[in-house]
């Protein structure tokens, strides 16, 4: 497998979820954020279902485990990471997702899915020093509302970390597209009664179509072709590495937002940037690529 390959789908999964900081937040202005979280994830399995309708279906074994994938990498997952980044900033979100190679990188060593070696380590080391530039010129806020936000992040992202762990043998035994699809079905269902209330409580007829808009756009996007991408990804190389490529989100953002939002570019920002992909380039140096 082309190491190229690897890295572009993993650079192009990080800006898609990039990107969804930004779209996510201007949904949210319309949608309370389970309601969100609930029809993305709805949507996707939908989508991902009918394009796979053909894929054999899993044993009992199976359907056990990836039930547990769908709980820690959609249920958890989502409904953390959209109701922090409905508290917080979406700075502050993109940073505090660097935890991630940190989770991953730890839970590998306790579930001995992965070999630690000092270049990982040193990578890893390297990309955190860049995100923590960012959280020092950024700043995380210091309302209840954003410490609360703050905290749902830091959860997603202990539970986004032990999913890459976990899943990663599956991922190439059943396929990234069969494991992913039946993930989004289960999820639907399991999330049910968390946004049933929500959802019978939200003013339908006032949501302008831009919002519908967002939620397509993160759908398709940042769901459906990042969540394939990733796990494509996670079949061919360490999960230490899908993790690392999470510090590329803080620096895309921050140019996104500047892009879109007016936001500057701070000279802070450019040098965490160097960091980050210093850090990932070591890690992925240090990966392996099956």
């Amino acid at each position: 497998m082309s190491r190229r390959r690897v890295h572009a789908a993993l650079i192009t999964v990080n800006f898609l979820f990039a990107v969804n900081y930004i779209v996510s937040k201007l949904g949210m202005s319309s949608f309370d954020p389970l309601t969100f979280a609930y029809l993305r994830v709805l949507g996707a399995a939908i989508v991902l279902n009918l394009l796979l309708r053909r894929v054999a279906p899993l044993s009992r074994a199976d359907f056990r485990r990836v039930a547990l994938y769908s709980l820690l990498g959609v249920v958890i997952n989502q409904s953390m990471f959209l109701g922090g980044l409905a508290l917080t900033s979406a700075h502050a979100a993109a940073i505090l997702i660097t935890a991630v190679p940190v989770f991953t990188l730890g839970a590998a060593m306790l579930f001995k899915e992965e070999r630690v070696t000092a270049m990982k380590v040193a990578g890893i080391a390297l990309a955190a020093a860049g995100a923590l530039v960012v959280v020092g010129t950024e700043g995380l806020g210091g309302s209840m509302r954003a410490v609360i936000g703050d905290l749902l992040i830091v959860g997603n992202s202990l539970s986004y970390a032990l999913f890459l762990v976990l899943s990663k043998p599956d991922m190439a035994r059943l396929s990234p597209q069969r494991v992913i699809a039946r993930m989004f079905a289960i999820a639907a269902v399991l999330m049910l009664p968390i946004a049933a209330v929500p959802m019978l409580r939200l003013p339908w007829r006032t949501i302008p179509a831009g919002a519908w808009l967002s939620l397509a756009f993160v759908i398709a996007g940042p769901t459906i072709v990042a969540y394939l991408l990733n796990a494509w990804a996670l079949a061919h190389t360490d999960s230490s590495l899908v993790a690392a490529y999470t510090y590329l989100q803080p620096v895309m953002t921050v140019v996104l937002a500047a892009a879109f939002l007016g936001e500057r570019i701070r000279a802070a920002a450019v040098a965490a940037g160097v960091l980050i992909f210093a850090g990932v380039w070591l890690a992925g140096r240090a990966a392996r690529i099956a």
